[in-house]
């Protein structure tokens, strides 16, 4: 695969099919660049063995003595990946123009969900990654690192598979307006208490959840409203993630569909995330 332009500039401009060993022996002569990421080289080089890898305009600049300028990223998730990929390689490139690269906004997951058309994209693509995580990762896995990451093309595929996933953003906003939860982590939590009770009606299990009118003391629903408005009337207390926030509503859903009390809700360091019951 070859495609070779000359630019005004002096720039020579080819697209080749970069494989491992290329991209190893550019990477050789990689001086003044920064500091590696490798959560962002785990995130192109899935990628690029998921075949989702994509020819665009960015690719790797090199100067006119041979040293990398830009594509470090890239040329290493090559490596990592063990994948030949097409990337537009660009030869001749002044070194003062290095102090430019990269400079522009990176497109989001929900900028990429706004261009096909889709509502409340911030927390529609923060919901899909959350149900991903649950999904895939062990449950006493953090959400966070490099396996916690996923590309634009990931969010997109997750938005067809889980079209039901707007209304339980548009069901969470009025629950995270009334107890502080993320609107985010209650959409996920939403979705998963559907998918396992799918023939439930959960009208009451909101209403009692943002009302809290004629509830008993020790009714889950009021044990959860309770544990974030407390939270937020104390400062927040610890300052809890997503994935907590998932677990929490998950437990007191459980509890509510099983009929059982407790006197406070908790998710410890370590423990597991919690499965919801079906009806």
């Amino acid at each position: 695969m070859s495609a070779t332009s000359w630019g005004a500039e002096g720039f020579v401009s080819q697209v080749q099919l970069m494989d491992p060993q290329m991209a190893a022996e550019i990477l050789r002569y990689n001086e003044g660049n920064r500091k590696l990421d490798r959560s962002t080289v785990e995130l192109y080089a899935g990628a690029m063995k998921r075949g989702e890898w994509k020819l665009s305009h960015q690719g790797v600049a090199i100067d006119d003595r041979g040293n990398l300028l830009d594509g470090q990223h890239r040329l290493a998730a090559v490596v990592r990946s063990g994948v030949s990929v097409p990337m537009l390689v660009v030869r001749g490139v002044d070194r003062d123009s290095f102090s430019v690269v990269d400079t522009g906004k990176r497109r989001s997951a929900s900028d990429s969900l706004k261009i096909i058309g889709a509502a409340d994209v911030l927390n529609l693509a923060a919901s899909l990654r959350y149900l991903c995580l649950y999904d895939t990762l062990p449950g006493d896995v953090a959400w966070t690192g490099p396996k916690a990451r996923l590309t634009n093309d990931q969010v997109l595929e997750l938005h067809e598979q889980h079209p039901g996933m707007l209304d339980c953003v548009r069901r969470a906003r009025p629950v995270a307006g009334a107890i502080g939860i993320i609107t985010s982590a209650c959409a996920a939590a939403i979705y998963v208490t559907r998918r396992a009770a799918s023939d439930m009606d959960q009208s009451e299990w909101f209403a009692g959840v943002i009302s809290g009118a004629n509830l008993d003391e020790e009714d889950p629903r009021l044990r959860f409203r309770n544990f974030f408005i407390n939270g937020r009337a104390q400062g927040g207390r610890r300052r809890m993630d997503a994935r907590e926030h998932v677990a929490i509503y998950i437990k007191a859903w459980n509890d509510w569909v099983k009929g059982e009390k407790r006197q406070y809700l908790s998710f410890r360091k370590g423990e597991s995330m919690p499965k919801p019951v079906a009806s």
